[in-house]
């Protein structure tokens, strides 16, 4: 029978004590005081265990204070939201306090005073329209004639005319040569706004157009001395004359 190796030597210590003589009890008291680490030999490290099982997970922890962080940028403002519903009608306000009649009355005597300057100022342009209709102006359709009452060459009468806003005195018609008429004194003549300066023979207006009407006088134009202007005579009619004779009646016409 083949015996394991740590009993073989265990029989073998045995044999020895008793052939010895030595007191077996002896030997036990001894073997029990030897501690067993003391009287084994030392073992080596063995490898590292697997690792164990994760744990059961453990209860939450308490919620901690809140961060001290910056704060971010303010975002974009949302849509309008929808329209919301009419609110009621508020309560009627209390009663006003009566206005001052005075300030009507004050308003009243205002437009009474306007309406009485309008009609001194009437008045005083129905006086001066007599007068001036009994002596220095003449009107007919449109067109106003009135005489400046004094008396010039061609280019100044025609600068004086322009300066007032209106121009020399031109009738295109029938009825605005009689009109024009009207206005002048006996002996008078008055300066036309018609030459014929740029194209002998070839009178026009002021403005460039062509004579459209006319009112010469028998023989006239005769062009006698380079008589580029024209004049109207006291009787209507119409003469070709020097553009230079200061003493010729400036009329205007607006």
């Amino acid at each position: 029978m083949h015996l394991h190796q740590p009993f073989k030597a265990l029989v073998l210590a045995m044999a020895l004590m008793m052939a010895s003589g030595g007191d077996i009890n002896k030997h036990e008291e001894y073997m029990n005081a030897c501690p067993v680490i003391q009287c084994c030999a030392p073992g080596t490290n063995g490898l590292p265990g697997r690792d164990g099982r994760d744990g059961k997970e453990g209860p939450k922890g308490e919620k901690g204070d809140q961060g001290a962080g910056l704060r971010g940028l303010q975002g974009f403002p949302g849509k309008a939201g929808p329209q919301g519903a009419k609110g009621d009608q508020g309560p009627q306000g209390e009663k006003g306090q009566k206005g001052e009649s005075a300030t009507f009355d004050a308003l009243q005597r205002q437009v009474a005073a306007l309406e009485k300057n309008i009609q001194t100022l009437q008045a005083d342009v129905r006086r001066h329209q007599n007068f001036f209709s009994l002596q220095w102006v003449k009107s007919v359709g449109k067109k106003t004639f009135m005489s400046t009452g004094r008396k010039d060459s061609f280019e100044n009468g025609k600068s004086l005319c322009a300066k007032a806003g209106g121009a020399l005195a031109c009738p295109r018609n029938q009825a605005e040569n009689t009109a024009l008429r009207e206005i002048l004194k006996a002996s008078e003549e008055a300066y036309l706004g018609i030459s014929d300066v740029q194209t002998e023979g070839r009178f026009v207006y002021l403005n460039g157009e062509p004579v459209t009407y006319t009112n010469w006088n028998t023989g006239e134009p005769n062009n006698n001395g380079n008589e580029d202007c024209v004049a109207m005579y006291d009787t209507g009619k119409w003469n070709d004359l020097d553009c230079s004779n200061s003493k010729v009646s400036i009329i205007c016409e607006f």
